[in-house]
């Protein structure tokens, strides 16, 4: 099967992450967050489903971009909502998070054709830093990219088609989620190359926060067993946590057949003495970040061959799990 996963990376990319550098500079809160998280089973959960909440990107206290839920009103219009959330209305964005994105920005039109949005903007929008600009254009363009008929993102300053914004990303031919987000480097290579997106959590205890990170990493590196291997290891962030024990390992190659991966795990991915339950928040991350590969679409998983594990939740971590059905369960605040 022809793989789509290794993109050599264009100019335009290229000179983003060297932009977004230039400005930035065993964790125990990962148990702490798991034992938290697996002590709040019994209470209700709420299902985030695409029909009743945006998921919108927004800039978290520990300084990263996260992924939030902001519930629908009545509105019928999803993209002029979105804008409103990032502009006038961002006040409905969770506690502790906020939006980059100018409150007297305003969309004074946009245009969508063949996955491409064009949002037509005032001049205010440009009121940022430009070493803001990879930050706010990450959340933009991963908020609208989660509507099932965006792939890509432009923009216009009233009506004006323009090739940079407030910086010098180049802007014209549209972004996509190749842009990455809260970007990190794992290679000095920049000939040949590919993107990762991993997600970690905020260390906020019964309220953590998805943080998707994007590695630049070589092209001969199989990402699957990359982002696996990444995951158990942990961030170099402390802003964010993973729940894995550092100690766990793969006890063969992953597979891979229609778009389901499945993995077979050392018995330290169990989180109980007893060796009984997995924790979910594992499962959500290892989920996100594997479909986020083209050609994955679900994740199966066991530990030492046996399929007949579950998760603090009761959901068998065997069962091929898709990237819609598990990030549609999260934990009640």
């Amino acid at each position: 099967m022809e793989t789509k996963w290794v993109k050599k990376l264009t100019l335009p990319v290229l000179a983003m992450l060297f932009i977004y550098y230039a400005s930035r500079s065993e964790d125990p809160a990962a148990r702490n967050l798991v034992n938290t998280m697996s002590e709040q089973t019994s209470q209700e959960q709420i299902v985030y489903s695409s029909e009743e909440y945006y998921a919108v990107y927004a800039l978290h206290e520990s300084d990263n971009l996260v992924k939030t839920y902001v519930k629908k009103g009545e509105e019928s219009n999803p993209i002029q909502a979105i804008f409103e959330i990032l502009t006038t209305k961002s006040n409905q964005l969770p506690v502790g998070t906020t939006s980059l994105v100018s409150p007297m920005a305003t969309l004074n039109d946009y245009h969508l054709e063949n996955g491409i949005l064009t949002l037509n903007v005032s001049p205010e929008f440009l009121d940022y830093t430009a070493d803001e600009e990879q930050d706010l254009l990450s959340s933009l363009v991963w908020t609208y990219t989660e509507l099932v008929d965006v792939d890509k993102v432009k923009f216009e300053i009233d009506g004006e088609p323009v090739s940079n914004l407030n910086g010098t990303l180049p802007v014209s031919r549209g972004l996509d989620r190749s842009m990455g987000i809260n970007l990190e480097l794992d290679t000095t290579n920049f000939d040949e190359t590919q993107l990762v997106t991993l997600y970690f959590v905020t260390d906020d205890s019964k309220d953590g926060l998805l943080v998707p990170v994007t590695r630049l990493i070589p092209a001969s590196t199989d990402p699957v067993t990359y982002a696996v291997s990444a995951l158990i290891q942990g961030p170099v962030n402390q802003n964010y946590v993973s729940v894995f024990d550092q100690e766990t390992t793969l006890l063969s190659d992953p597979v891979i057949s229609d778009g389901l991966v499945s993995l077979n795990f050392s018995s330290e991915l169990y989180y109980d003495s007893q060796q009984t339950k997995v924790s979910s928040t594992m499962l959500k991350q290892l989920v996100m970040t594997l479909t986020e590969l083209d050609d994955i679409e679900m994740v199966s998983v066991s530990i030492n061959g046996n399929i007949k594990v579950m998760d603090e939740v009761d959901h068998s971590i065997a069962v091929p799990t898709s990237r819609f059905d598990f990030e549609s369960l999260i934990e009640a605040q």
